[in-house]
């Protein structure tokens, strides 16, 4: 939501690539004036959401997550991230908006609608709108100018709805921009030890009494998982639809029906030098970088090689190759660097340009034009999908019908020998933790496979890879072993556990002895053999953060004062023990600037305003009558 709130911020539109325009109906395509009289997935008082609707945002949820992991999202994390559960709330929290616009007399006219339009990139032939590229774009999209025109006005309608709902905060005094200045780049030090338990292994005794009172207490660990050995009849989709044969008339329809699917974006392979200056940095390091930026821009416009400039002077990771991005859509750098890039022409130089990695230079090297997929590139996919739908009830009924010849014959064994053509895989034993590759690796199997009593015969199982039978052959059950089977394995665990609570008693102790009197800090450390090291100084939410003393504990060592001068309790990084011990605290080294003072202005105004608009939000959401599909209404 923060998007919305950024002044004179670009609509989601606009930051897409020409081939996501369809995402617009996604989100704000809804309402009972578009809907088919079919079921709704989600009815927020009396505005109803459809289940393709729902289906197409949970497609592109799943779909920037599968980015994320370059393509392939790995098993049970979107079961883990709730994007079914988030995907609902989007939908809703944009219905609670919409209607709470209309009842606020929010209007979106005709003429916002056309300047919004013209200001998009994708619409624009050197720079001006072009009314031919637009409708060549939406009709690529198999969108027609009504339909588009008609979703980004309920677009425009949410965004000047969350104007309404936040414009109630748009003070940020002088006093809290300096606090939050202050809090940001006050520093601290702290002399700090660490306990590390792997030092505390050496003196641990391992007595046999002792060991054995631990390994009862504690046997669970080193139970057996279950095993099992399986035979299972495979009904899977790719095996069947490799024996379909797809007719060329139905290729044809189904890119016509999918040409979205078939868009290439447009993509730019650029160069860049980079001079290093975050935000946190001095004034002077930033006019530092500026200066220096200026003088190697010259030198690239006056002709100098550059791919040669970013190898001498660039400070990113890319200087080895030249500064060379390779290709890349927009909307995946940064910003301010996209914007610049995506303006460009081949050959062209960039002006400095700030991001907050530091002062970049950008050359543009080419130019790759998006387009769609030709048929005759996207015909093994287009197969193979054709292939896949028709493979999926096809695998349902021969699963069905083999499962109940199974019943039929009486056995799985009887069966097996009436149908010569019947193929019973067979796995060795394994753990649920270790299976073997293939379909029996699938959740949905192994849920099923991991239930099954001995010599018991499952139902039809669905899984990713389509249906299987299963059968367990043979089961070996948790157990927990003898001692002596394992005792290497126990005392390992043993001796780890006691290192690591010797190292904790230890650090408590120093705790006690020097939390009312920190000046005997590095005697009391010295006298147990420990090494007392100095942090330098420490800034919160540092991106350079260079110290040996653990970011994670930086938070906490800002909570240490004169008076209470020792960490209460040790700090824990990586099974170490950290105490540490307030040395110094000093302000900002520099003045906040107007920059400075502009960018935490906007920053406490987005705080605000979100915080106005998740309250308002809650309160509407508590009052609307809010309605799942029961197949929803468990996700």
């Amino acid at each position: 939501m923060l998007e919305f709130l950024r002044k004179r911020a670009q609509s989601l539109v606009i930051q897409a690539i020409v081939v996501m325009i369809a995402l617009v109906f996604i989100f704000w395509g809804v309402g009972t004036n578009l809907m088919n009289k079919q079921e709704a997935a989600i009815v927020v008082d009396n505005e109803e959401i459809s289940f393709q609707q729902f289906q197409q945002a949970y497609d592109q949820a799943y779909a920037r997550l599968s980015a994320q992991f370059g393509g392939t999202v790995p098993k049970g994390l979107a079961e883990n991230l709730n994007i079914k559960q988030q995907v609902i709330g989007q939908l809703t929290q944009e219905a609670l908006l919409r209607q709470g616009g209309q009842e606020m007399g929010v209007m979106v006219s005709s003429r916002e609608i056309q300047d919004e339009i013209e200001s998009m990139v994708q619409f624009q032939d050197n720079g001006s709108f072009d009314i031919e590229r637009y409708r060549t774009i939406l009709a690529s999209n198999r969108l027609s100018p009504e339909k588009y025109e008609q979703s980004l006005r309920y677009e425009l309608l949410g965004n000047k709805t969350i104007e309404n709902i936040t414009a109630f905060s748009q003070v940020a005094t002088d006093f809290e921009i300096e606090e939050l200045y202050n809090l940001e780049k006050e520093t601290v030090s702290v002399s700090y030890v660490v306990l590390d338990p792997e030092t505390y292994l050496d003196s641990i005794e391992v007595i046999d009494q002792d060991l054995a009172a631990w390994y009862e207490a504690n046997s669970d660990r080193f139970r057996t998982e279950k095993q099992v050995k399986l035979g299972y009849l495979p009904f899977l989709y790719e095996d069947i639809g490799a024996r379909i044969t797809v007719e060329e008339e139905d290729i044809s329809r189904y890119y016509d029906d999918h040409l979205t699917e078939f868009q290439v974006p447009e993509k730019r392979q650029a160069r860049h030098i980079l001079l290093r200056a975050a935000p946190g940095n001095p004034e002077e390091t930033h006019q530092q970088q500026l200066a220096k930026a200026q003088e190697i821009l010259e030198k690239a416009r006056n002709g100098e090689d550059f791919a040669e400039l970013a190898r001498l002077h660039s400070e990113g990771p890319t200087s080895v190759s030249g500064g060379d991005l390779g290709f890349f859509t927009e909307g995946q750098m940064v910003k301010p660097f996209n914007d610049a890039v995506f303006s460009m022409d081949t050959g062209e130089i960039s002006e400095v340009v700030k991001t907050d990695f530091g002062y970049h230079i950008i050359k543009l090297e080419e130019i790759q034009l998006g387009g769609v997929t030709p048929l005759e590139d996207a015909r093994e996919q287009i197969i193979t999908a054709l292939q896949l739908e028709q493979a999926k009830p096809m695998a349902f009924q021969l699963a069905n019908s083999a499962y109940e010849a199974i019943i039929g014959a009486g056995s799985l064994q009887a069966y097996l020998e009436q149908q010569s053509d019947a193929q019973l895989v067979e796995t060795g034993y394994f753990k649920r933790s270790s299976p073997p590759s293939g379909v029996t690796a699938d959740p949905a199997f192994l849920d099923r496979a991991f239930e099954l009593q001995e010599q018991e015969l499952s139902s039809i199982v669905e899984t990713g890879e389509g249906y299987v039978i299963i059968t367990a052959e043979a089961l070996i059950e948790p157990q927990v072993p003898a001692l002596e089977e394992v005792r290497d394995a126990v005392e390992k665990d043993y001796r780890t556990e006691q290192a690591a609570a010797a190292a904790k008693s230890e650090a408590e102790q120093l705790i006690d002895e020097t939390r009312e009197d920190g000046a005997i800090f590095e005697k009391a450390a010295q006298e147990r053999g420990l090494s007392v090291e100095e942090s330098g100084t420490l800034m919160k939410n540092d991106p350079d953060h260079s110290s040996d003393f653990p970011q994670g504990l930086v938070n906490d060592a800002f909570r240490l004062t004169r008076s209470a001068p020792v960490s209460p309790e040790p700090g824990v990084i990586d099974s170490s023990y950290y105490v540490y011990r307030f040395n110094d605290r000093r302000p900002p080294e520099t003045a906040m600037n107007e920059e400075d003072r502009e960018r935490y202005r906007e920053l406490l105004l987005q705080f605000k305003q979100q915080r106005i608009l998740d309250a308002w939000l809650r309160n509407r959401q508590a009052q609307a009558d809010i309605r799942l599909h029961k197949s929803l209404e468990n996700f």
